[in-house]
């Protein structure tokens, strides 16, 4: 069951409709780990796969082609997942088998430049079914496991060639087909006005292939994209009523496959709508292509010298999306989107799925592999729906990893990772984090993508930006966990940044989770009457902004004297951030009592603001949360 990103399919659906001329943008879709990127694209593929030419690749665990172009597993994965016929859309690929066929040509080191050009004339032409079906496993190898195709038995890779094949221009008799003289001649303008010699320029492609210049290998990587480019518009263009475009989808966009991939065809996108602008109309461009990251592509392409990508948050895309590419951030679910997916499971008669999806939504802060997390245990043990402190028991640890598993070369994540983001876990900030770098565990440093990631800390480009809320929670219930003798302990992690503090707001609020309680409601007693009551309201959120795991009575007044403003100071300093901040605390009751002293405690400390009606309003606030428990 997928729910939400209600906006996001809405886009993709508007974008695989077809469009006359010019390409469509292509879609990254950002957000960090766990946050529901590959669910996007599966679903995407489960509603289209039917309706038009639709392929999901996930190049995750593929490095670098060894023996040619970057971008020639993706687009292996590509041509084998576009080939599983979809009626009414005859997808040939001849330009691509061209290419391939030039990588794959020996011709030997004596030969002269035109007995080459022969040898490869030579080989191209006598190419039937059992050299198509050699090409087409050899395709099958060369995309390894990016896509979920069952290339053996060997029957599955003859079907698949037998249509390539039986797609090309001329003889449907693959046993006698002949390659069309537009795809021949193709290779000689590349859609980009180029006046090539068509033969020479595959026979430097053959060369080109085996190349480790970098410079080399990514002009080929850009007729090969453009090679797919130009198959799918001349598949297409007979097909006067066609509907929608051809879809790709590729997961795993910060690898480096899928990277080059993409930014060859941004490059190739960007020449031919260049070539374009001379008077002639962009050609048709039928390929939508959606890709995921987390912050690097971008970071990745920026040195393209490519337009800059729009830049949008989930809740902002629209219709009119135009442009080479965009950046879409993605955003937590709702309290609603996760409800609905509670009622995919079956609760005992006695619990309600909205209750359990609520409960869940607080717990995760509606990040998307949390919630599936979370649902699945209580599936299982739905009796800790009522009681989440245990539900999270053990489990916090699970919930953090999806954070960095994008980290970590294999699918599980890195330890390391896992234990350094407790301790930046503790953080306000990027720039405080900054301060804890020789605390974290090797090799773990300042150039850890745990610091550069710009989808972990919000907002990305500042310094002032922070951990998601689920991460700082979690974070600090196992920070708080840890021995007084490890080197990275509560103490030694939130006295460094108390005594590396930038401000006062800061200092406060790790002071606080020191459980120096007393201090702190002795500073900001101080602080009341002196300051702006807005400003003091900012800096009171500030330092009650994290619950302490470690304190056990949040209503105490200490050793102040009970009614006093000590007493009411120090008392706020620990409902406040329970009732705000803890989403363990759910009995109504508990929930009640905290509201009712968050309110009484602003009420007397009203006396002292410069501005009472500001503490007095948020007093009443708190008032009627407490009665919303009733």
């Amino acid at each position: 069951m997928f729910e939400g990103r209600t906006r996001l399919r809405g886009l993709i659906n508007g974008l695989a409709r077809a469009r006359g001329a010019g390409a469509t943008p292509l879609l990254v879709i950002e957000g960090c780990g766990g946050s529901g990127k590959t669910a996007l694209l599966n679903q995407a593929l489960l509603e289209w796969k039917d309706r038009t030419p639709s392929v999901l690749v996930k190049p995750k665990e593929l490095g670098d082609d060894e023996q040619g172009s970057a971008v020639r597993p993706v687009l292996a994965a590509a041509l084998l997942g576009l080939s599983v016929e979809v009626p009414g859309y005859p997808l040939s690929f001849e330009r691509v088998l061209l290419a391939q066929i030039a990588i794959r040509m020996q011709t030997g080191e004596d030969l002269n430049p035109e007995e080459a050009l022969v040898e490869l004339n030579r080989q191209t032409n006598n190419y039937r079914a059992p050299n198509l079906r050699e090409l087409v496993r050899d395709l099958a190898n060369t995309a390894g496991s990016l896509i979920s195709l069952p290339i053996d038995p060997a029957p599955v890779v003859n079907r698949v060639a037998d249509y390539l094949g039986g797609m090309l221009e001329g003889s449907r008799r693959t046993s006698n087909f002949r390659w069309s003289k537009a795809a021949l001649d193709w290779f000689g303008h590349q859609d980009q006005g180029l006046k090539l010699n068509a033969d020479r320029a595959r026979l430097r492609l053959s060369s080109q292939a085996r190349s480790k210049d970098p410079d080399v290998r990514r002009d080929v990587d850009d007729l090969l994209v453009a090679a797919l480019l130009a198959d799918l518009r001349h598949s297409l263009a007979p097909v006067g009523a066609r509907e929608h475009n051809v879809l790709l989808l590729l997961d795993d966009g910060d690898t480096e496959v899928a990277t080059s991939f993409t930014a060859a065809l941004l490059r190739v996108r960007r020449v031919v709508a260049d070539t374009a602008r001379g008077g002639d109309p962009a050609p048709p461009d039928p390929l939508l292509v959606v890709t995921t990251s987390g912050g690097l592509l971008a970071e990745e392409l920026a040195d393209e010298g490519l337009p800059g990508a729009k830049v949008l948050t989930e809740s902002e895309v629209d219709d009119s999306l135009t442009g080479l590419w965009a950046r879409i951030r993605s955003e937590s679910l709702t309290s609603r989107d996760v409800v609905q997916l509670a009622k995919g499971h079956f609760w005992p008669d006695d619990l309600a799925a909205s209750t359990v999806g609520k409960v869940v939504h607080r717990l995760s802060r509606g990040h998307p592999r949390s919630v599936d997390t979370l649902l699945r245990k209580l599936h299982d043990e739905p009796s800790l729906a009522r009681d989440p402190a245990k539900l999270l028991r053990n489990t916090e640890n699970a919930l953090l990893e999806p954070f960095v598993r994008g980290f970590s070369a294999g699918e599980s994540a890195n330890r390391h990772h896992v234990q350094a983001l407790i301790t930046l876990s503790a953080a306000l900030t990027k720039l405080e984090a900054q301060t804890l770098a020789d605390l974290l565990p090797d090799p773990v440093g300042l150039d850890s993508p745990l610091y550069s990631s710009s989808t972990l800390w919000t907002p990305p480009e500042s310094p002032q930006g922070q951990l998601p809320e689920l991460v700082r929670y979690l974070g600090l219930r196992l920070l708080s966990a840890r021995t007084d003798d490890h080197e990275a302990s509560w103490h030694e992690v939130i006295g460094k940044l108390r005594d590396h503090a930038g401000g006062e707001g800061p200092r406060l609020r790790h002071t606080l989770l020191l459980g120096d309680r007393a201090e702190v409601a002795e500073e900001l007693l101080e602080s009341l009457s002196d300051m702006a009551t807005a400003d003091w309201l900012v800096l009171f959120d500030l330092v009650t902004s994290d619950v302490n795991p470690r304190e056990r009575e949040p209503e105490s007044i200490g050793a102040a004297r009970r009614g006093s403003d000590e007493a009411h100071a120090f008392r706020l300093l620990g409902v406040v951030p329970a009732f705000d901040h803890d989403p363990c605390v759910t009995d109504p009751d508990i929930l009640q009592n905290l509201a009712a002293h968050a309110a009484q405690g602003l009420r007397q400390l009203s006396n002292r603001a410069q501005d009472p009606a500001l503490l007095l309003r948020r007093a009443q606030r708190y008032e009627r949360y407490g009665r919303n428990y009733r």
